[in-house]
């Protein structure tokens, strides 16, 4: 027990040095939800490549020279996920490795003795690398969650979604940091992540079981939606409607994205109308879509006035990654990063 509890804090105090090394608070406090993983290896000169592994999430090789494989056949958290169990395995100096399903059955930080320390360590590291304790408290700070909100599954859903990762790993990270306690964390895994999405796309009729979808709100402006191809968006968003103001979101449609649901409900008890009401509208992506789309809460018949309110986002829809190199990783290959 001493060797894993030894290897799970050597694994803790190398995510903890790529932080530092990385600047990762600095580009969180700029709006950068997630941690690149992606970037990280890719500044330690590891290469990245993606392929449709049948029986692998991923591989990393020692010789000739460290590189990384992951599945195209996964989602995009768990890609992620993948690549930072394997940046873990070389910065730690492992032997080279290939991972399979067990490895997102493992809990980290919970491996006993009997297990293979190598694996140990990288699963810690990759969930240190990935969810940081002040990681999920500036995104409770953003988003004006209170500590008890964590209790609750749809809250628990949507941060996984602006931190990259699954919605289990996610559980196991909060009872980690002890921002909830072990029976909360198994009442979440009960819930079915389908469900939660369920009820969120309630006004759209596509199957949501391989697609994710973001609750979007004032709070979430300037902030980094990374998300996939099949992503639902649901934007809810108090609206001055008594003042004669209502949002547009021409933007968004220009970005690529398709409004599928628009509806409004009232936010006064007595329904009077003329009102302050919640505009929710669900928008998918036609395709890959990235962009800063601004949507604005405008007078119709003064379209270039002052808006009463404006939300910019910074989408990108576009994984999960697909064969190959990453777009970066070429333009270094090629010299023209």
């Amino acid at each position: 027990m001493a060797n894993t509890r030894t290897a799970i804090l050597r694994a803790v105090a190398a995510a903890d040095r790529l932080h530092r090394n990385f600047g990762t608070q600095d580009l969180a406090a700029r709006g950068e939800g997630r941690i690149d993983v992606f970037h990280i290896l890719l500044a330690h000169e590891i290469v990245l490549v993606f392929r449709p592994l049948k029986n692998l999430l991923g591989a990393f090789l020692r010789e000739p020279d460290p590189g990384v494989i992951v599945t195209t056949r996964r989602a995009l958290s768990i890609q992620r996920f993948t690549a930072a169990h394997e940046l873990g395995h070389a910065v730690l100096k492992h032997d080279t490795t290939f991972d399979d399903d067990r490895m997102l059955a493992r809990i980290p930080f919970e491996q006993k003795g009997a297990n293979d320390l190598q694996e140990i360590e990288a699963d810690a590291f990759a969930s240190a690398l990935l969810m940081p304790q002040w990681l999920v408290a500036s995104h409770m700070r953003i988003q004006g969650w209170k500590p008890t909100d964590l209790s609750m599954a749809g809250i628990v859903y949507q941060l996984s979604l602006r931190l990259g990762t699954s919605y289990s790993g996610t559980c196991y990270a909060l009872r980690q940091h002890r921002a909830i306690t072990h029976q909360i964390c198994q009442d979440l895994l009960k819930v079915p992540p389908k469900r939660i999405k369920e009820g969120l796309a309630r006004s759209d009729l596509r199957s949501t079981g391989h697609s994710n979808v973001w609750m979007i709100t004032e709070r979430d402006k300037d902030q980094l939606i990374e998300g996939s191809k099949d992503d639902l968006l649901v934007f809810r968003l108090s609206e001055s409607s008594g003042s004669g103001y209502v949002w547009t979101f021409n933007e968004l449609v220009s970005a690529g994205m398709a409004i599928v649901a628009d509806q409004r409900s009232s936010l006064d008890d007595d329904g009077c109308f003329g009102g302050s009401v919640v505009r929710e509208v669900t928008a998918h992506p036609a395709d890959k879509v990235r962009g800063s789309p601004r949507i604005q809460e405008v007078r119709p018949w003064n379209p270039s006035g002052t808006p009463c309110s404006a939300v910019t986002l910074r989408l990108d829809l576009s994984g999960p990654v697909e064969g190959g190199l990453l777009e970066a990783e070429r333009a270094q290959i090629l010299g023209i990063a």
